[in-house]
């Protein structure tokens, strides 16, 4: 016959075991309603990036166009190698280390086809920006806004490094500072709120700067994509060249794919274990923001945002 401190036992454990199946069912409530906004997110991302391809190539035979009648025929752009040669494969691949996955793209253009920037352009992405809405790299984005809460920018000189549209100039402007674009190739601006150089002409004029940001750049450069000269260190040079163009002391916001160290040939490179210490050698790390060790062993979709200190 069982004791009375057994039955006791028993009540209590029967009520720890509903009160456990209790909480396990707001749980999974939580998480369905989770999961549910998230989907929904999602369609809503899907819809929008679908919406925008479509308008971005309607806007681009546009644009074509317009740069014919102002600007006359394209000049020839070199064709984009599809393979890495031989003699190149142990450097890009930092000696057989880095695979290598075939992802060719052809985004030359035309050097005589200026890009042109306009305030309607800019005055629209600063209602976005206004109203938090991400735009080109999704929470890429997102990410930048909370650096620039804990590195303000208002009042400082900041340097953009490449550039396809006003977005991130217009982000300056919003956090209230100044912004100068250096690209390849010439940007007409007719706006007097942003400037744009070209990288001839910030070697003749060399001026410095308080603040640089680079938003998915430097993992293009060398890999021919562009257009651009192949080069296994196009990367490096780049960042060794940004510490003559951000003053000594200043930041530089830095964000590109992290990931499992890969090059996507002849586009892009996924920066890892490897290559991203290599990368932001003589730059001191101070912050990041969107990045936690498991990405180092991702896909490479996600691109957090590096600040940096030139020392």
């Amino acid at each position: 016959m069982r004791s009375s401190m057994s039955n006791d036992l028993d009540t209590m454990d029967r009520k720890a075991l509903e009160l456990h199946i209790r909480a396990l069912f707001v749980a999974n409530a939580k998480m369905r309603e989770e999961a549910t906004r998230r989907m929904t997110k999602l369609r809503e991302t899907r819809r929008f990036f679908g919406v925008a391809y479509d308008e971005q190539r309607s806007f681009m035979w546009r644009h074509y166009a317009l740069c014919r009648e102002l600007f006359g025929p394209p000049a020839p752009t070199p064709k984009p190698p599809r393979e890495i040669p031989a003699e190149l494969l142990d450097a890009f691949t930092m000696g057989g280390r880095i695979p290598v996955e075939l992802n060719y793209l052809d985004a030359t253009y035309p050097g005589n086809w200026p890009l042109i920037y306009t305030d309607h352009e800019i005055d629209t992405y600063l209602d976005r920006i206004k109203r938090r809405e991400w735009f080109i790299y999704g929470q890429t984005d997102v990410w930048m806004w909370e650096a620039i809460a804990k590195y303000p920018i208002r009042g400082l000189n900041v340097v953009n490094m490449g550039s396809l549209t006003p977005w991130y100039e217009s982000n300056c402007l919003f956090h209230g500072a100044s912004s100068t674009t250096i690209d390849y190739n010439p940007i007409i601006t007719l706006s007097n709120r942003i400037k744009t150089m070209t990288i001839a002409q910030w070697d003749k004029e060399q001026p410095t700067f308080d603040v640089a940001w680079s938003i998915s750049s430097f993992e293009h450069d060398g890999l021919g994509m562009y257009g651009d000269p192949l080069d296994p260190e196009g990367d490096f040079k780049a960042m060794r060249k940004m510490k003559r163009i951000v003053k000594p002391g200043g930041l530089m916001f830095l964000s590109l794919p992290v990931g499992a160290d890969k090059i996507l040939f002849n586009n892009a490179r996924i920066y890892g274990r490897l290559r991203l210490p290599k990368l932001i050698e003589g730059w001191e790390k101070i912050d990041e923001f969107g990045m936690a060790e498991i990405h180092y062993d991702g896909p490479g979709h996600i691109q957090p945002v590096f600040i940096l200190r030139n020392t």
